[in-house]
């Protein structure tokens, strides 16, 4: 389900292991909330074995800053393995959108040390205040806020600040739901165990910023047409140009000049269907026959078939998983709409 391949000289996501469905919005998520994981267990790994006696207030800043470094990097990486980038660019980028981050963090956790006076009605100097071994929400409710906001600045500064609403929004819903958790869990009636709240923190915050910082984008994909019926079962055409932008694809049966030839036995007319993306990777088919032409998908039916009263052809808009049944009326044709990654042959 993480999609992520295994061999000993990678450990990677694979856009060929990501199928387009509804599904492949999760995989970020649970890429990065591996990264948090990993985070977690090191920081608790450090506390146990090594025992820096820094505090508890300390403790909580190993913590934010090794889960924001690691899913920050992570949700980098991500981006780059999947497009292919060349190990030294993997690299770099990875280690500035990480280190960017985790500098970052460091420093919301001094600006909080000092802003947070003004949220309360203590003196800054009050004991709840500096005491490290408060860990009610309501005390580090903006520091939470000022780390998951932080945490979109090193992806956002390696993508040219890009998105820098999903970024910035979206690092800080992330950091702000996991800390709602780990309140619940480590300081209310429904738990009061940090180590578990802590882990819960981590996993949430990582889980939920690679789901809205960054998704796998549709450009990864490109769409295909692929013949179902007997006469060429298998065939497969792209629809897309490798460099990308507007194309136009067409089927039929005339013996020249069409994308895709189909046998005239099945009722196919010489010019039946075209099929169409435009510059902002929408796709189409458009009815050119008077014959039926019908677009099924899950409870829908679209005939397409062409009106000569019309002053142009029909056309919707297709998605992957879409049947084309095109045909005569007693023999058809079965085609289908896929989108698979570019890289596929």
């Amino acid at each position: 389900m993480l999609a992520w391949c295994c061999s000993p000289s990678e450990f990677t996501l694979n856009i060929f292991l990501i199928p387009f469905t509804w599904h492949r919005h999760l995989v970020m998520g649970w890429w990065c909330a591996g990264a948090a994981l990993i985070a977690w267990w090191l920081t608790q790994w450090w506390i146990i074995k090594v025992g820096v006696d820094w505090g508890p207030d300390g403790d909580g800043l190993l913590l934010l800053s090794s889960v924001g470094f690691l899913i920050a990097g992570a949700n980098t990486l991500g981006e780059l393995n999947l497009r292919r980038a060349a190990p030294w660019t993997r690299t770099w980028r990875t280690a500035v959108s990480a280190t960017i981050t985790g500098l970052s963090i460091l420093l919301c956790w001094w600006l909080w040390g000092l802003l947070r006076g003004l949220f309360f009605e203590e003196s800054v100097h009050s004991d709840h205040l500096v005491d490290g071994s408060v860990v009610s929400l309501s005390y580090y409710w903006g520091l939470f806020a000022l780390v998951g906001l932080s945490s979109g600045l090193g992806p956002l500064c390696i993508r040219k600040f890009r998105g820098w609403v999903s970024h910035l929004c979206g690092g800080l819903a992330a950091g702000l739901c996991g800390a709602i958790l780990w309140h619940l869990l480590g300081n209310s009636e429904l738990g009061t165990d940090l180590y578990v709240s802590s882990l819960v923190l981590s996993m949430l915050w990582g889980f939920f910023y690679g789901l809205m910082v960054w998704g796998i984008p549709t450009d990864l994909y490109a769409g295909w047409i692929r013949v179902m019926s007997a006469g060429r079962y298998g065939r497969r055409i792209p629809i897309d140009q490798p460099e990308g932008g507007f194309n136009e694809r067409f089927v039929g049966h005339f013996p020249r000049g069409l994308d895709l030839f189909l046998e005239q036995q099945e009722g196919v007319s010489e010019l039946h269907v075209a099929v169409v993306v435009d510059d902002q990777q929408h796709y189409f088919v458009r009815g050119l026959s008077q014959r039926p032409t019908l677009v099924r998908r899950f409870l829908e039916k679209v005939d397409l078939r062409y009106d000569p009263r019309r002053p142009a052809p029909l056309q919707t808009r297709l998605q992957s998983g879409d049947h084309l049944r095109i045909g005569d009326g007693q023999t058809h044709a079965d085609l289908e709409f896929l989108m698979l990654p570019r890289e596929e042959k």
